[in-house]
């Protein structure tokens, strides 16, 4: 399925099959996009691993049994961020799979979602670590060893997130 702005990029072709039946098919003949810069092989697999190491480390903090984590202002940057995790993952597995001339619809996704997520994501952590030590401070007495964990793991989302932006941050999507 295509979204209407994407709509007059394809056109529908018949085509006869083996059978002899008469077949409808989408045919892509919008321009041909790039990204400037070019994203070396070696950035992309990068960005691809750092993206599914977010991942992992999002379930993880998960897993923990926290007493901060239950606070309003450490869980709510935390969850939010559920979103731009994944909308990351999906950009950045279109930007690996993509060729060096690549369709409107993935150069746009690569260029548009992924260095704004990664930065959200690395601010959203980093407000959910700075909420985990406000809240531990407050009441250190009800700290537990899973309140280590899921800062440590905070830590770790942030800063993966930002080396994502850091090797992205500049793409823009060209084409005709």
């Amino acid at each position: 399925m295509v979204s209407r702005k994407y709509l007059n990029d394809y056109r529908v072709e018949e085509t006869v099959d083996a059978n002899g039946r008469a077949r409808k098919v989408a045919v892509y003949v919008g321009g041909d996009y790039t990204l400037a810069p070019p994203v070396p092989q070696k950035d992309r697999r990068l960005i691809v691993c750092l993206c599914l190491l977010v991942i992992l480390v999002f379930i993880g903090a998960l897993m923990p049994v926290t007493q901060a984590a239950r606070r309003i202002y450490v869980a709510l940057p935390f969850v939010f961020s559920a979103l731009t995790v994944f909308m990351m993952a999906g950009a950045s597995y279109s930007l690996l799979r993509s060729k060096e001339i690549m369709k409107r619809y993935d150069a746009e996704r690569v260029a548009s979602r992924l260095p704004p997520c990664s930065v959200v994501t690395a601010v959203l952590s980093g407000a959910a670590f700075i909420g985990l030590i406000i809240a531990s401070a407050l009441s250190w007495d009800s700290v537990v060893w899973g309140d280590f964990v899921f800062g440590a793991l905070l830590l770790v989302n942030a800063a993966a997130s930002a080396v994502i932006f850091a090797k992205c941050h500049r793409i823009k999507a060209v084409g005709p």
